[in-house]
């Protein structure tokens, strides 16, 4: 007997301000489940099916699916793809497989996503030891026993039971490496300037703060009690460089992105992978999500010029709000003293790192006298770009509301993380208050930020500015006309070509 467990990622649309070489990162989770799987389970063997990589349409896919019949289909979309991971649950349950879902989203509305009836399991939190233990399970004669299985939901009858959670991996260097082989790795950054030849890794898992809008750190946190609580757990400097070594040396890969929500949250391990990086003469180009206070932190150790002399060219850093209120209302730690500061210090210390922040608008309060100030706060801390993010009710954070979940998936469309002027009126006024500013509010100071990137030495540096302004400014502009037109509330998310085909 060899089963066939089939990750899958499906068709699904493209954030308006990427590049179509960088649309889709790899899916590393499926990596990394699917090596755990591979190394603890006989007789059944693991394959991942990226479509958007392959540009692979819907027809295509349940094609794949008629020819590699599976018996397990894995699936772990966002909240704004749900449609996608509804309607492939749908195609893996016409073909007679068992549907596992997972991930940020999916782990937060099992009820809802069991309730369809075209998602038969639902594993919460991280997978690598879960994964392993179901499919065990699921494969035990005459009935599976799933109530023994740590961190799932299933439907056992009329009731949906959620057992125990599982306790979370503590030394993440025992980890066996992820399945990139198993992946179209040749397609991921493939004629990109800015990111070519594109791997993803990660340094650690969890994150030190315990921001109220964030889902990440609840997926990845330690349950205490009824709660979750942030809990930050890292790899060794020593396994950190095999990834990156495998990755650049056995893969080709060229650039890394690290997908942790916080790259710089330890003080040691971002520093030692450096110094061992710079140490063996390996520099990759490298882009991460960092905290304010870590960058301000490691540039008095000297570990930030480690960094980037290793590669690191890309920093993200939530700003969130220029208020101190909002961002105690947010539950943000990190102070706008703290995020001025880092800036200045990334603009110049390290003129060739391209630095993007971004702001969280919708609280209570917000008016577009509020959306003007944040746009200015943008233009006068030395960044070289910025996101504008509506403040969203994600599942598993405070925000979320049961009667917010829709089982066709449709109603997340609009969880894309964009000014995209929705019908609701209040938030309609705030968007379109940030789009004007974006599109005719020149003021002497954003002229001098655009003259500081076009003095900036480094081509990358400008070229990235130029691209994200220019697809940001008609974005803006074609959101203003769909606000004129009525055209509203679907969300600005972008269907390829291929999408159905």
């Amino acid at each position: 007997m060899n089963d066939l467990f089939l990750f899958v990622r499906p068709p699904r649309p493209m954030w308006p301000l990427n590049g179509t070489s960088t649309a889709f990162w790899p899916p590393l989770a499926f990596a990394s489940l699917a090596s755990a799987l591979r190394e603890g389970v006989r007789g059944v063997r693991a394959e991942i099916l990226d479509a958007p990589a392959q540009s692979m349409g819907w027809r295509t896919l349940a094609a794949e699916f008629g020819r590699r019949r599976p018996a397990y289909v894995g699936i772990g979309e966002e909240a704004v793809s749900c449609i996608e991971g509804l309607r492939l649950a749908r195609l893996a349950h016409d073909h007679g497989a068992v549907v596992v879902a997972g991930g940020c989203f999916f782990g937060h509305v099992a009820q809802g996503a069991i309730g369809t009836g075209l998602i038969d399991v639902v594993v919460h939190g991280e997978g690598e030891r879960t994964i392993v233990e179901l499919v065990e399970a699921l494969r035990s004669a005459p009935r599976p026993d799933l109530a023994h299985v740590a961190g799932i939901s299933f439907a056992d009858g009329e009731e949906i039971v959620t057992t125990p959670p599982r306790p979370l991996i503590e030394d993440l260097d025992r980890l066996p490496f992820p399945a990139y082989d198993l992946l179209p790795v040749a397609r991921y950054g493939r004629g990109s300037r800015n990111h070519p030849d594109f791997g993803a890794l990660e340094l650690g898992r969890g994150c030190v703060g315990s921001c109220g809008f964030c889902v990440l750190w609840r997926q990845m946190g330690r349950a205490v009690g009824n709660r979750m609580v942030p809990h930050l757990r890292m790899k060794s400097p020593e396994r950190a460089l095999e990834e990156v070594r495998l990755l650049t040396g056995t893969f080709g890969r060229r650039y890394i992105g690290w997908v942790d929500p916080c790259f710089n949250a330890d003080p040691r391990v971002p520093a030692g992978l450096a110094d061992l990086m710079i140490r063996d003469g390996l520099r990759v180009g490298q882009s991460a999500w960092v905290r304010a206070d870590a960058v301000v932190r490691d540039a008095a150790s000297g570990a930030l010029d480690g960094l980037v002399r290793a590669g690191l060219n890309e920093v993200y850093l939530g700003v969130e709000r220029p208020d101190e209120d909002g961002l105690r209302d947010l539950n943000k730690t990190v102070t706008p003293r703290e995020t001025r500061r880092a800036f200045e210090i990334l603009a110049r210390d390290h003129p060739a790192v391209f630095t993007v922040g971004s702001f969280i608008y919708g609280l209570p309060g917000d008016t577009p006298a509020t959306m003007r100030a944040i746009y200015r706060a943008s233009i006068d801390l030395p960044m070289d770009a910025a996101f504008f993010i509506p403040l969203t009710p994600l599942p598993g954070t405070p925000l979320w509301r049961s009667d917010l979940w829709d089982p066709s998936g449709a109603g997340f469309r609009r969880y894309d993380f964009l000014p995209s002027a929705p019908a609701d009126p209040a938030r309609a006024r705030l968007d379109h208050a940030l789009l004007s500013a974006g599109m005719f509010s020149w003021s002497l100071a954003r002229i001098r930020s655009h003259a500081r990137v076009l003095r900036c030495a480094d081509r990358r540096r400008r070229r990235m500015f130029w691209r994200l302004a220019a697809r940001s400014g008609l974005f803006a502009a074609r959101g203003m006309l769909r606000a004129l037109t009525g055209h509203s509330g679907a969300g600005a998310m972008v269907l390829p070509r291929w999408y159905e085909r």
